[in-house]
């Protein structure tokens, strides 16, 4: 009977450990570290490199997996990067997804993201590429693609979605450039896949010009065919009461003393000019980043756009319109997602369009730049919004950076993604660190609680990027935002980095993207790479737990030996006694 305690002692323990290892993964609160920056594209030598800033995906099969889309934008070709160890080396594959009708990708186009990526079921791997060719007059005709491969990269089979090739007059289109791929797996076979790209029609002028058209096409068979997209702002303008409140949202000012205006004369009598408030006028922003899609743990797909117009003077500021499909992109409905204003995303070269996220729950992720304060150039800040109700109400919004406002730093072209445990990681381009010289970092918030608090910045990026060389501040700005990629492990950062070109040009520079770019990634850990899925929290816990209970058992089994060592003194009653005696 007297063993009993120590069996007790021992069935607990067991049971301690049992619970812990049943607890299971317990996502970590605040990150375990920042992993050094990596050149992603050490492999290509070319001393004429020029790669833009990647778009990121991880394999949610196997997060050791991971990809970055790359666009060069001398070459103009398209192509992925890869590593298999969690990004501690990557390797570029020789294979390109581009075609020989339409060899070239790159759009050189401010805010654009080139070559977006996603994984499907299985390990599959999607390419969204705006495909066009020598014939192709100012890169502005040719063809939207999808490329997917089931070997990282290795091989690439690439489908023509829609193309503008021979279409001439009020049937030109315009898909300049292409936007952004979302998949819902369904075992990698008959992945869902949603593209979007803005459509512009050049054959209609002012003052009858066309509005943007926020387009987004579906494959339903992993790929391999598409349907020729779905206009998601046809007749969501027939609401004369959504017409009326983008032109009651323009903003008018009166003329100072003794400035003279310029009278504009009247459109011609029977133009879409003349009757402006018309359906007809009103459709998307153009291009620039504008139109993203991403899909819910349930399968439903949500693509957010901006609103734009034509033949409108002046234009009214922008809004945001959602569009949602639960059927696998048969059927879209559009709500107003934000009202017309100023604080909405311009499109232009310095804020391009919002980018959006989904959490598995639901939950809509949105972040975009713009400047709140127009009288001073060049600045700007990053803001984010969330929808709790699947896009009927957003909340209000929130400024991202924590910075001293005192000091005028920059902040612009914001990026998104959900891990798969809900949190949410937010990167963006920064000017905090080096105010007044033309360079940036990269920085990055974290949420844990869905959006509704965020953690401190943090610095990404190892030493500043010199924007004085690449394209980005001597040639043409297609300034993009970094790419971020989210696990429940990890947050994947990447980045285009000027620091293998050499030492900066002195004064200016008129050549086209003088020196090189790179790609550099780094991860913000969570949880150790491979670590089977546990968190660090649990780990430790686990670790205290069991050494608690070692310790325990050590001490009853000395405890033990002791007693058979030294037996204890026995005692016998006698009736009537008031003592043992000692035998």
């Amino acid at each position: 009977m007297k063993r009993r305690p120590q069996r007790a002692f021992v069935a607990l323990a067991a049971g301690a450990i049992g619970a812990v290892m049943l607890a299971g993964p317990a996502p970590a609160a605040n990150p375990t570290g920042l992993t050094k920056p990596t050149q992603a594209s050490k492999a290509d030598q070319d001393p004429a490199r020029l790669y833009g800033s990647p778009s990121l995906a991880v394999d949610p099969e196997n997060p050791m997996h991971m990809v970055a889309g790359w666009g060069d934008l001398r070459s103009r070709r398209c192509g992925v990067l890869r590593s298999t160890d969690g990004g501690v080396t990557w390797t570029r594959p020789d294979a390109s997804p581009d075609t020989s009708t339409f060899p070239f990708c790159i759009q050189q186009q401010g805010g654009v993201i080139q070559a977006p990526i996603a994984f499907g079921g299985k390990g599959m791997l999607y390419m969204a590429l705006a495909g066009w060719g020598p014939e192709d007059i100012g890169r502005s005709s040719g063809a939207v693609m999808v490329a997917r491969s089931s070997n990282l990269g290795d091989s690439w089979e690439t489908t023509v979605v829609r193309s503008d090739r021979g279409k001439t007059g009020e049937q030109d289109e315009d898909y300049r450039p292409v936007q952004d791929i979302a998949v819902f797996p369904q075992k990698g076979v008959d992945d869902v896949v949603y593209l979007t790209f803005a459509m512009a029609r050049p054959g209609f002028v002012a003052p009858n010009a066309a509005p943007g058209l926020p387009m987004v096409a579906v494959s339903r068979d992993g790929g391999r065919t598409f349907d020729q997209g779905t206009n998601l702002a046809d007749k969501v303008f027939d609401d004369q009461a959504i017409r009326d409140r983008a032109i009651a949202a323009v903003t008018t000012t009166v003329p100072a003393p003794g400035v003279t205006t310029t009278t504009v004369a009247a459109p011609p009598a029977g133009s879409k000019a003349a009757t402006p408030n018309q359906a007809a006028n009103f459709g998307s922003r153009g291009g620039r980043n504008g139109h993203t899609v991403a899909t819910d743990g349930k399968g439903n797909a949500y693509v957010i756009w901006g609103a734009g117009t034509a033949n409108i003077t002046p234009s009214p500021p922008g809004a945001l319109f959602l569009s949602k499909s639960s059927d696998a992109g048969k059927t879209w409905t559009t709500t107003q997602a934000t009202p017309y204003g100023y604080d909405n995303p311009t499109g232009g070269p310095a804020f391009a369009g919002q980018q959006m996220a989904v959490s598995k729950n639901g939950t809509i992720h949105i972040v975009y730049g713009f400047n709140p304060k127009p009288e001073l150039a060049a600045y700007g800040e990053v803001y984010y919004r969330a929808s709790y109700d699947g896009g009927k109400t957003f909340t209000a919004l929130k400024d991202l950076s924590d910075d001293d406002p005192k000091n005028l730093a920059a902040q612009f072209f914001p990026n998104v993604s959900v891990a798969p445990n809900g949190r949410v990681d937010a990167v963006w381009w920064d000017t905090r660190d080096d105010p007044g010289i033309r360079s940036n970092d990269v920085y990055y918030a974290y949420s844990n609680d869905d959006g509704k608090t965020w953690s401190k910045n943090q610095r990404i990026t190892d030493q500043s990027v010199d924007r004085r060389l690449g394209v980005y501040g001597l040639g043409y700005d297609i300034a993009a935002p970094p790419g971020v990629a989210s696990t429940d492990q990890y947050a994947l950062v990447g980045w285009d980095d000027t620091r293998n070109s050499g030492p900066a040009p002195t004064g200016f520079n008129a050549e086209l993207g003088t020196g090189l770019q790179d790609v550099y990634t780094a991860a913000v850990q969570f949880e150790a790479l491979g670590g089977g899925g546990t968190s660090n929290a649990a780990k430790m816990a686990l670790a205290a737990v069991v050494g608690i209970v070692v310790v325990g058992i050590v001490l009853v089994i000395a405890a033990m030996a002791a007693r058979r060592r030294n037996p204890p003194a026995t005692t016998t009653k006698t009736t009537g006694s008031k003592a043992g005696a000692k035998v």
